[in-house]
């Protein structure tokens, strides 16, 4: 504002300068031009000192040196211009507001009272031929009673007064009016503010698009969920971006209701990759619709939260049954196996009879078998964990598997450690009793030859174990079942193999996840901890198993 205020007063006394010099020129009127030079140079000289010392000084301080050599340059002005009858008092009005507007009401004041006096004893001094009045031809001095120089002495001085009163209270309100307008746009940005980091903290996608559905915001949590760069979000349809499909956007567009939720899957980020999306108006201040507001989030952890109750369901009712029925069969069964045994022992080799004995047996013996994994599933012995060489044990597991009977000529086993010993807290039995299982499910998978292969990494404070194999993978259905008893998918098994494999793996506080497609083949990550494993809660018969959620797994 200072700066301002000195340029003003140069402009001014530019413009008075060359003014009386044009209406000297072509009005050819004398005018005592050596004292207005004068006094522009003053003018000019307070204007220089005061920039000079705009940084050095106190604002205050500047502002009245200013007011003080403007009070002086108005006063030469009305003097040179015949006092009383002088056309540039009004000067002092715009010196005494600009004292009101710089310094406050204080300094309005000041400058109304120094205004007052400059000019009363300029008047005085004149009137009393102390400073000679100086004439022109063509203005002759007017002659001035002692009761006229009063009056017009007083008018002066109330009329600064007066000028100081009312630029003081414009002043006033216009700064309470400034500072309520920086509060406003303080708050304003605040809000602004806010609102873009409640924006952009959000976990969930926002979107809002035009009544016509081109998208016109979305937050960074959309960018991450839709995979998609702002350039590629901003501008297009919604429905270009498989959000939603174009029944779901007629629903929306013509609702009634402001709120529409929907559910479903993107397949553009893969087939597990469900979003659940709330659709609302967006409104202006005056309750007029100006389009959408699309709120979503990735549901794909729910949903696989959900698939892990379901299956803990599963497990409970089996568990239930197993534990009714188990002891219950166990002892009637061994009863007709061995009647059987000794009826078989008396038939005649090669008879019908004896045929048929050796089917009961070996009946009883396969319903036997059944009925022991039902209790190591339902009751699994208690582990006994200890430090082992997982990647020896898992060795071990492979070179047996590669001579035995379930390796088909046709079957080739790849084997990949890294490193070659690996010492993880684990009982040795049910740590061989996994890989033994899910080793003989992948040469199952491949009936007709294929590759295996075994690959196993320290990463992250963990062991892990990935088994590939090149079947016949699995569909959508079969994925639905994992982990289920009985769910079994080759010929011959009992389908609890898997579901006590899924029980040790995370009693040993392990992870078990698949990648699988149909004729994609299957791959099967485990992971172990390489700290201190977590001691197993005791479970009765009927409770279901805990789990990590189980990613798609062979059966």
């Amino acid at each position: 504002m200072l700066r301002g205020f000195v340029i003003l007063r140069v402009v001014v006394f530019s413009t008075l300068l060359v003014s009386a010099l044009l209406i000297q020129l072509t009005f050819s009127i004398s005018l005592p031009l050596n004292p207005i030079y004068y006094l522009a140079a003053f003018a000019y000289s307070v204007s220089i000192t005061a920039l000079l010392l705009i940084d050095r000084i106190p604002a205050v301080a500047n502002a009245a040196l200013q007011i003080v050599g403007d009070l002086v340059v108005v006063t030469g002005l009305v003097y040179l211009s015949r006092g009383p009858d002088s056309g540039f008092t009004f000067l002092y009005l715009a010196t005494v507001s600009a004292g009101a507007i710089l310094l406050g009401r204080q300094g309005g004041f000041i400058a109304a009272g120094l205004a007052a006096v400059f000019y009363a004893v300029l008047v005085d001094l004149m009137y009393w031929n102390v400073l000679p009045v100086i004439d022109s031809p063509d203005f002759p001095t007017r002659l001035w009673s002692r009761g006229g120089l009063v009056g017009n002495i007083a008018m002066n001085v109330i009329a600064f007064l007066a000028t100081a009163l009312l630029v003081v209270i414009a002043s006033e309100k216009l700064r309470e009016a400034r500072a309520d307008v920086a509060r406003r746009n303080a708050e304003i940005a605040r809000l602004q503010a806010l609102h873009s980091s409640v924006l952009s903290s959000m976990s969930s996608g926002v979107l809002t698009t035009d009544t016509h559905g081109i998208v016109t915001f979305a937050n960074p949590a959309a960018l991450d969920l839709l995979r998609k760069r702002p350039s590629e979000l901003i501008g297009n349809h919604v429905l270009a971006l498989g959000l939603i499909d174009e029944a779901a956007w007629e629903t929306v567009r013509s609702a009634d209701t402001d709120l529409i939720r929907f559910e479903g899957n993107r397949t553009q980020l893969g087939p597990d990759c469900y979003f659940g999306v709330s659709a609302t108006a967006l409104r202006d201040g005056e309750e007029r619709s100006i389009g959408r507001i699309f709120i979503f989030q990735n549901l794909t952890d729910l949903k696989k939260l959900e698939s892990e109750v379901r299956l803990k369901e599963k497990m409970a009712a089996v568990g239930e049954l197993a534990a009714g029925i188990a002891h219950e069969i166990r002892n009637p069964l061994a009863s007709i196996s061995g009647s059987a045994q000794v009826l078989r022992s008396s038939a005649i080799p090669g008879s019908s009879e004896r045929r048929l004995m050796e089917i009961v047996v070996s009946e009883s013996q396969r319903l036997s078998s059944i009925l022991e994994d039902f209790l190591r599933y339902v009751r699994p012995r208690e582990r006994a964990a200890e430090p082992v060489d997982a990647a020896a044990a898992l060795r071990d597991v492979l070179t047996l598997l590669q001579h035995s009977d379930e390796r088909a000529p046709g079957h080739h086993i790849v084997i990949d450690l890294d490193p070659e010993s690996m010492i993880v807290e684990a009982d040795p039995g049910q740590l061989r009793q996994i890989f033994w299982n899910l080793a003989r499910n992948a040469l199952a998978a491949m009936p007709s030859g294929g590759t295996l292969t075994v690959s196993a990494r320290s990463t992250g404070g963990a062991w892990a174990v990935s088994i590939k194999d090149e079947g016949r993978g699995m569909s959508a259905e079969e994925r639905d079942r994992l982990f289920t008893p009985f769910a079994h998918t080759f010929p011959g098994g009992t389908g609890l193999g898997l579901a006590i494999v899924y029980r040790i793996v995370e009693e040993h506080g392990g992870t078990i996840r698949v990648d699988s497609a149909p004729q994609g083949g299957t791959t099967i990550a485990i992971s172990f901890p390489l700290g201190e494993v977590p001691k197993p809660r005791s479970m009765a018969a009927h409770e279901p198993a805990p789990s990590a959620y189980p990613a798609r797994e062979v059966a």
